[in-house]
């Protein structure tokens, strides 16, 4: 999510004395709901609603919403919608469309992709251009890259890279993981592992706070930028139990 966005996107820390990895129960991704809220500093400006749904046949749709709340609602409208769609199997996820939406009244922006995985290839559209590019077999979009996260983790991988199709050109995210750590938010204490993303060869700037128990979905994302350090962390999530 541009604006808002902490692709989604965050102290006292205490150590496993054992050392031995957290693995969730099984390595597999789980429909879910859940809420966050999205601060720079100490002011909450933004609340931001994440679902997963998955089908029967692995087809998956992955959605965000974000809405400023408190003292930015009264000075800003906007409004934030991103959506992967695509279908998991055998481990891997392959996403099919890509929606990014920003309503604004001063820089409203939107993009699509769409991804031929026929053809190895990804078409992005905005709203002045429209361009194809080849891609590798393993390639994500900007929001599916949390799910190929997620699932990489259960798997027990420690280091962990994949190419992400991001601002119309290919690049390589990397995540290690540096550290277990316990984190307390509105949702509960969870033991997690804080995973540090890089894209390509630049220093990291993003965090992210993956707790095992509930199937390395991260419970906190801190990313520091020019304006500030911005940091989402779970309110609540609730799982679908008919899968």
């Amino acid at each position: 999510m541009k604006g808002f966005r902490i692709p989604l996107q965050l102290l006292a820390a205490l150590l496993l004395s054992s050392h031995l990895p957290l693995l969730a129960a099984d390595p597999e991704l789980k429909p879910f709901t859940a809420e966050y809220s999205l601060s720079l500093g100490f002011l909450e400006f933004a609340r931001v609603d994440v679902s997963l749904q998955i089908s029967d046949d692995g087809a998956y749709q992955y959605r965000a919403h974000t809405l400023p709340v408190g003292v930015t609602a009264f000075f800003r409208s906007d409004e934030i919608i991103e959506n992967s769609n695509g279908r998991i199997s055998q481990g891997s996820i392959r996403p099919l469309n890509y929606h990014y939406q920003h309503d604004s009244s001063s820089n409203p922006r939107r993009a699509d992709l769409s991804f031929d995985w026929t053809g190895l290839r990804v078409t992005n559209t905005t709203a002045n251009s429209r361009w194809s590019m080849q891609i590798a077999p393993d390639t994500q979009d900007k929001f599916s890259q949390q799910l190929r996260l997620m699932l990489s983790r259960s798997e027990g991988k420690q280091a962990i890279q994949f190419p992400v199709a991001d601002g119309g050109r290919t690049k390589i995210y990397r995540f290690q993981q540096s550290r277990e750590e316990w984190i307390e938010t509105d949702a509960g204490s969870f033991l997690t592992l804080v995973m540090v993303r890089s894209k390509d060869n630049r220093p990291s700037r993003t965090s992210l706070w993956l707790a095992p128990e509930l199937n390395y979905l991260p419970v906190k994302v801190e990313r520091t930028e020019k304006d500030g350090r911005f940091i989402m962390e779970l309110n609540s999530v609730s799982w679908d139990e008919s899968r």
